[in-house]
């Protein structure tokens, strides 16, 4: 594959942090995308929605899920079956002068069980419209961080937040210089905390956290000298216990 095929992924794959936030789906802890923020990325990209891209909706539907229960034993009665919406679009961009098109679906739930009884939520078409939407650019690598996964790593979120904080400050230098100092600060904390330790075992465990968090963050010099103060601190503690 050419460079020039990855064109669109290189520019789009990283997320902005500010437009990103935890949420809880079927159980799961995920990085939600704001939908917004991605059509911004899309105008970025291709021009304005209508013009240099944009969805033309294929098919809608409402599909019947599990059957919903109240109550327990003799009391038992069935609320009738959720409902979950689905929509289906045709998602189209224009790119040097050439036409694509990528077809997504987007799914909500519309009708369910919850805790105050059976729920309907009146913008479920809207969200599985937004859903369809982000899954189509996803396709065209927006926001490829989040979608293999990368965002589940802390430290990789923790380097892009601080690499953005420069980027988006109004003083550029006097956040550098702050960053700087949270690092030195923060590398000092490490060697005191290993040097309190007592056992081998909870230094060693000390900085391997401190590494993981250095590497993460792109510091492999910072990480060498944990990993340096360890060593002198095991050599150190050999020679007592000879003595």
């Amino acid at each position: 594959m050419s460079t020039n095929n990855l064109r669109i992924w290189d520019q789009v794959q990283t997320t902005d942090t500010r437009f990103t936030k935890e949420a809880k789906v079927g159980g799961q802890q995920i990085t939600s995308l704001n939908g917004t923020a991605m059509i911004m990325k899309a105008t970025e990209v291709f021009g304005p929605a209508g013009i240099g891209f944009g969805w033309n909706v294929a098919e809608e539907r409402f599909d019947k899920g599990a059957e919903m229960f109240s109550g327990e034993g003799e009391k038992r009665v069935s609320l009738g079956f959720e409902l979950n919406h689905t929509i289906k679009i045709k998602f189209w961009f224009v790119l040097d002068g050439q036409r694509g098109e990528i077809e997504q679906y987007g799914c909500t739930q519309y009708l369910y069980k919850s805790k105050y009884g059976t729920t309907t939520d009146g913008e479920a078409p809207k969200k599985s419209l937004t859903d369809a939407i982000k899954k189509a650019l996803s396709m065209l690598g927006f926001s490829a961080d989040v979608f293999l996964g990368m965002f589940d790593d802390v430290n990789y979120r923790q380097q892009l937040e601080a690499e953005q904080a420069i980027e988006q400050a109004e003083d550029r230098q006097a956040e550098i210089d702050r960053q700087q100092q949270e690092r030195l600060d923060f590398i000092r904390d490490t060697i005191t905390t290993m040097q309190k330790a007592v056992t081998p075992h909870e230094r060693k465990k000390i900085h391997d956290h401190a590494v993981r968090k250095l590497i993460g963050r792109k510091d492999e010099k910072g990480a060498a000298r944990i990993s340096l103060e360890l060593k002198n601190l095991e050599a150190g503690k050999t020679q007592e216990a000879a003595a």
